[in-house]
């Protein structure tokens, strides 16, 4: 990541040389405040931050838009998207959630739940993109009152589960010798509940934890009988990039089948 000292300088760079998770994760953890904006063709999808933290995100890439995602959960019927795209079209300067709830046609906790999940699926889909750039503009703000609930290691955990194939997955992680071994403080029963709580993790997920003590190989947990491989390395991706699992250098076979 190009840096500057001045807060007002862009920085910017390629994300086949920094993908989107491990970019998200430094500007969360440097505490970063600003809009990370990604540019593929012309799609733009802007994400923006507060201490590191996402709370909104825009697109201009049609299937983003908050109309769409609620006529897909069924939250408005046909007529009533239709309705909306002429209130909107006629509109000036409202928010497309303030038309709809002064039209009456949605609730104000169905249209926060929506939002909420329509941000997170904009995040997520910027999750799969390994070409294109991106440039963070520092101070930047959102003038949407929306902020989102799900802490950032809990969306890139849900974005690896998802969005990330596992041929990726393997890439990022390298040799399939290496040990993974959960940092000291997580291996605690205590230490794998909080871990488990902070990236939302579902019961089989959890279950993992307590193996991954670097007993055995990537290989040797991903080939188990009857595991779920892109559920396991997900969790392991995860874990390895916001520091609380290591990959330890492992005994290489005397010979190994090509997988």
């Amino acid at each position: 990541m190009d840096t500057h000292d001045s807060t007002r300088a862009t920085e910017s760079g390629r994300l086949r040389d920094l993908r989107v998770p491990e970019l998200l994760w430094r500007l969360h953890t440097a505490g970063r405040t600003g809009c990370l904006r990604l540019h593929r063709g012309a799609i733009e999808k802007c994400l923006y931050l507060v201490d590191g933290r996402p709370v909104f995100a825009r697109s201009n890439e049609a299937g983003d838009r908050l109309t769409e995602r609620l006529l897909a959960r069924g939250l408005l019927s046909r007529a009533q998207y239709e309705q909306a795209q002429d209130l909107l079209a006629r509109a000036s300067g409202k928010r497309i959630g303030q038309v709809l709830l002064e039209a009456g046609l949605i609730r104000e906790r169905e249209l926060n739940e929506a939002l909420n999940e329509q941000i997170q699926r904009m995040i997520e889909s910027m999750f799969s993109w390994t070409e294109g750039t991106w440039a963070f503009e520092p101070d930047a703000a959102s003038s949407e009152p929306v902020a989102l609930d799900r802490p950032t290691a809990a969306m890139i955990m849900h974005a690896a589960r998802h969005r990330i194939p596992p041929r990726r997955l393997w890439e990022a992680l390298g040799d399939r010798d290496q040990l993974p071994r959960l940092s000291a403080d997580d291996r605690s029963p205590a230490g794998r509940a909080a871990l488990a709580e902070l990236l939302r993790l579902e019961p089989s997920e959890t279950a993992w934890l307590d193996r991954l003590d670097g007993a055995r190989s990537l290989a040797e947990l991903a080939d188990g009988f009857d595991v779920d491989e892109h559920e396991l390395l997900a969790l392991i991706y995860t874990l390895r990039l916001i520091g609380r699992l290591h990959l330890e250098a492992g005994e290489a076979p005397a010979f190994a089948f090509q997988r």
